[in-house]
């Protein structure tokens, strides 16, 4: 049964998943991911409505196939609890892993699902530049693609199964951020984070300083117990830079200067890029010192990629 409704999902068939539910008020779906946060559809009226929706408009998940592994399943009279692990591979060779939970009830109809969570532990879709690591820095898992990046990245790479830096200097920024981070793995540690700062636990890591003055730098995160680095932030980074230029009151020019040096380019760099001399690049500098109360490049980055 748990099968079937999976393949219905996949195949958008609506008919065939609604027949492997109990169609009760007591029904309830639930879904959790980090990029989505945390849905509850409860009853069955909300719950096909929704689906229906969802298959009518062609926001099922590209799935092209599904693995089902590690079921633990309990059975009492007529109620059965059944966790298990899915994978989920896409026509583009990317995949996502998820949590699964659901509970079955026997009715004149045979078994019929009750109730469905959904949490998702990696999403490959998602995970471009996304390295996962234990808290020793050791690599658990990368995309492919990510993977292939790393083997000419001008910062890190990967030894001894070891994410580092290339420069020793660099490479021991890297290492106390990522032990810094790793002493924050537990729900309860990065609850009481949240709790006390406001917002979930991630921070940018400055390396050092490139051979052209700029920063060398790379973004932290911890969930699900797994320290997250972000090599190649530049849809973050941008969203960051929007809500600093609001904030701040930035100009177009002192946001494309702020945008070169938490690329980790320098000041010259920064005004051949943008068509500008460098003694107005070093306005535009002076101007984003004054608007955000800072005096350095380092605490500027620093500053421009913690808001938002």
């Amino acid at each position: 049964m748990i099968r079937a409704e999976t393949q219905a999902f996949i195949d958008r068939d609506f008919v065939a998943w609604s027949q492997c539910w109990m169609q009760d008020a007591r029904a309830m779906d639930v879904y959790f991911s980090t990029a989505t946060g945390l849905t509850v559809i409860e009853g069955w009226a909300e719950i096909s409505d929704h689906m229906a929706k969802v298959m009518r408009d062609d926001f099922v998940c590209k799935k092209v196939a599904f693995d089902q592994d590690n079921l633990r399943l309990t059975v009492t009279g007529t109620t059965a609890w059944a966790v298990f692990e899915q994978r989920g591979e896409y026509a583009d060779g990317a995949e996502t892993a998820t949590f699964e939970t659901r509970v079955l009830e026997c009715g004149v109809d045979g078994w019929r699902i009750i109730y469905a969570s959904c949490a998702t532990r990696r999403d490959d879709a998602m995970g471009h530049g996304l390295i996962s690591l234990n808290e020793t820095g050791r690599v658990i898992w990368a995309s492919p693609t990510t993977m292939a990046s790393l083997k000419d990245h001008p910062v890190l790479t990967i030894s001894g199964g070891r994410l580092r830096a290339h420069r020793q200097s660099w490479d021991n920024s890297l290492q106390e951020a990522i032990a810094k981070a790793g002493q924050l793995r537990g729900y309860f540690a990065l609850q009481r984070f949240a709790e006390e700062t406001g917002a979930p636990f991630g921070f940018p890591a400055i390396l050092g300083e490139s051979d052209e003055g700029g920063m060398v730098i790379c973004h932290l995160s911890v969930r699900d117990g797994v320290t997250y680095l972000q090599m190649d932030g530049d849809g973050l980074l941008e969203r960051r830079l929007a809500v600093a230029g609001a904030v701040f009151g930035l100009s177009a020019g002192q946001l494309g200067i702020a945008r070169h040096i938490a690329m980790g380019r320098g000041l010259k760099e920064a005004a051949t890029l943008t068509g500008i001399s460098i003694n107005t690049a070093r306005t535009h500098l002076a101007r984003l010192y004054e608007k955000t109360g800072v005096n350095t490049q380092t605490a500027l980055v620093r500053l421009i990629l913690s808001v938002g």
